[in-house]
């Protein structure tokens, strides 16, 4: 009686496991295919142009999500996102005006009762509305013990401009230098107002900002003498790449300063006929800010001396080496991660000088010097 009460009970057992694990596995089992078609319509344009139209279908109930990626080095990243509407329908219009060849796809994830789907990804082309002038290797990356400087692409770059003296050009300029560099990069930015801080000073930065553009003049900061403007990555701790876990310095607070006493020799303008605007030097100043050293090739914005005129005059435009350079340092290369689990200060390395590096010296504030126009 008592053995076949205890045989009872172990098949009793076996059998409400085999229930439970039919119970957990039917979600899984029970999933249906997605099923549907993605139309990327117009896969190559010029920045500030035009932008994607991509429409499509997929299985499931309506208000299902749908997910547009990029593809960078550490695997996709979401840049836009919709939901369906009647019949699966979806479409995602947009503008994507980082510079370059693009990989893009479309994600539906995984519903209560159908599974993921990712349709064929697609490559994209964003030209440059310029022909940009010079060799694609004049460039040349901010460099410490063996290790490049480099902005976080999953982190957007929150910005304030301290118009300071440069009157009422100096905002719409700066808004204009930074849409440059975001399209230079890939790098999301947000204007997120003024401030009262100037970063030659080593003011710190407001609260939730990463990135201060202050426009004073050198009798304020002397240290502004003989620089037209002044850009920096600032405090650089160590970090590294997701992917393939080499260390960089990654840059958190980095800032510029420029010089009005410059104003009457430097319009406060982007483009100019006849000498170098100030709009020129202030994405020579960004380029620094997010890593690119000088480079000799004196049509490059890089370059730190008087620039080579284009046809029909000066322009606040990036070449090819310094596309070049601000890809490699840019969002395609994937996110950062903290180093070995945690962020360590930088606290020796070299100090930046106009066109030289003294090593020895604690960098911790890190600021490159423009002594070239």
């Amino acid at each position: 009686m008592t053995h076949r009460s205890r045989l009872g009970g172990v098949a009793l057992l076996a059998a409400l496991a085999l229930i439970l694990t039919s119970l957990a596995a039917s979600p899984a089992s029970a999933a249906k295919r997605t099923k549907g078609k993605v139309s990327y319509g117009t896969t190559s344009w010029i920045a500030g142009t035009s932008g994607y139209a991509i429409k499509g279908k997929a299985s499931g109930p309506k208000r299902r999500k749908v997910a547009l990626q990029v593809k960078w080095a550490d695997g996709w990243h979401t840049i836009d996102k919709t939901k369906t509407k009647r019949k699966g329908k979806y479409t995602f219009t947009g503008s994507f005006d980082w510079y370059g060849a693009h990989t893009l796809r479309v994600l539906v994830p995984r519903k209560k009762r159908f599974g993921a789907k990712a349709f064929k990804a697609k490559k994209f082309s964003v030209g440059v509305p310029w022909t940009p002038r010079g060799s694609t290797s004049a460039y040349l990356p901010f460099s410490g013990q063996g290790l490049t400087f480099r902005w976080n692409p999953c982190e957007t770059i929150k910005y304030r401009i301290n118009p300071g003296l440069g009157g009422p050009g100096a905002v719409p300029v700066t808004l204009e230098a930074m849409k440059l560099l975001e399209r230079a990069t890939g790098f999301k930015s947000k204007y997120v107002g003024t401030t009262t801080a100037v970063p030659i000073r080593g003011d710190r930065h407001p609260s939730g900002t990463d990135l201060v553009i202050a426009w004073s003049h050198q009798d304020l900061d002397p240290a502004l003498v003989g620089a037209v403007g002044v850009g920096g990555t600032g405090r650089a701790p160590i970090a590294q790449l997701k992917k393939s876990k080499r260390p960089t310095w990654r840059i958190a607070k980095p800032g510029v300063t420029m010089n009005m006493a410059y104003g009457a020799e430097y319009p406060m303008v982007m483009d100019h006929p006849t000498t170098e605007p100030m709009g020129l030097v202030l994405i020579h100043e960004l380029g620094h800010a997010f890593g690119l050293d000088h480079f000799a090739d004196d049509v490059q914005i890089m370059h730190p001396g008087n620039r080579s005129p284009n046809v029909g005059g000066y322009y606040s435009r990036y070449e090819a080496g310094d596309l070049a350079g601000l890809r490699s340092l840019g969002a395609s290369k994937g996110c950062l991660t903290k180093y070995r689990g945690r962020y360590q200060a930088r606290t020796d390395g070299p100090v930046l000088t106009p066109g030289s590096v003294s090593p020895g010296r604690e960098v911790v504030d890190l600021v490159e010097e423009d002594h070239d126009h």
